[in-house]
């Protein structure tokens, strides 16, 4: 059923009222306005390609299947040991909502308050979600440029070579405060060879967050994140490749 759901995103062609399990595609096609609530029954599957174990993510893991990506908010510490990198995730979606932050999607509970989405109870984790741990699979990631960011990669995990930090070579990857000493989340620039920008956000619980920028040209890997009409790239298992 996953494969058929991945040949409808291509197509564009989908239920109006699916049952069983869905592309991540087809899922985030389903979001209105800033929070959406899914009543339809049913799940997507994927495989786990980031969590904390590096500390890139807090409180949310993303999956991955063959239509892209998306994150979930789980309101639990050491995701990476209950979600493991290429771990096989099910999620029962009834019941959870999309929320819209910006241009960004991701799901999780229904919100209580003023957010578009919540974390999802650590009680309730079992409830919506199947964790596999016995058969990991690797989510290759696709190879972009910059030029190539569109809608349809936000939530993708892809790989963007010949990239360099030019005057940012040689700081730490996020600033500290000037009162407490403390890091606070940062946005770096990359560039490509053709003079393109790309922001790199680093955030303050990342473990690497004192190590320096390297020099010269390389290789990052991340999630295409989205916010108020601009792409921005969150690095994810320490997926920094420099010469």
């Amino acid at each position: 059923m996953l494969l058929s759901a991945c040949s409808d995103a291509t197509s564009g062609h989908y239920a109006e009222r699916p049952h069983g399990t869905v592309s991540i595609a087809y899922l985030k096609s389903l979001a209105r306005g800033d929070s959406t609530t899914i009543t339809d029954d049913i799940s997507i599957e994927g495989y786990v390609i980031a969590n904390d174990l590096f500390g890139e993510y807090y409180k949310s893991i993303v999956i991955s299947d063959q239509s892209g990506g998306i994150e979930i908010g789980v309101d639990i510490r050491n995701t990476a040991v209950r979600f493991p990198i290429s771990a096989r995730v099910v999620v029962h979606c009834s019941g959870l909502a999309l929320g819209n932050y910006g241009g960004r999607l991701m799901l999780g509970a229904v919100p209580e308050r003023e957010y578009t989405v919540d974390r999802i109870a650590e009680s309730d984790i079992d409830r919506y979600m199947l964790i596999d741990c016995s058969a990991p699979v690797a989510i290759e990631p696709t190879t972009i440029t910059i030029a190539d960011l569109s809608p349809a990669l936000i939530g993708n995990y892809v790989r963007i070579d010949d990239l360099c930090f030019e005057q940012e070579a040689g700081l730490a990857w996020c600033d500290s405060d000037p009162i407490t000493g403390k890091p606070i989340t940062t946005q770096r620039t990359a560039y490509d060879s053709r003079g393109n920008a790309l922001a790199i956000r680093i955030i303050a619980e990342c473990d690497y967050h004192s190590e320096v920028i390297p020099a010269g040209r390389g290789t990052l890997f991340g999630v295409v994140e989205y916010f108020n009409s601009e792409y921005s790239l969150r690095i994810v298992n320490h997926g920094i490749v420099f010469q």
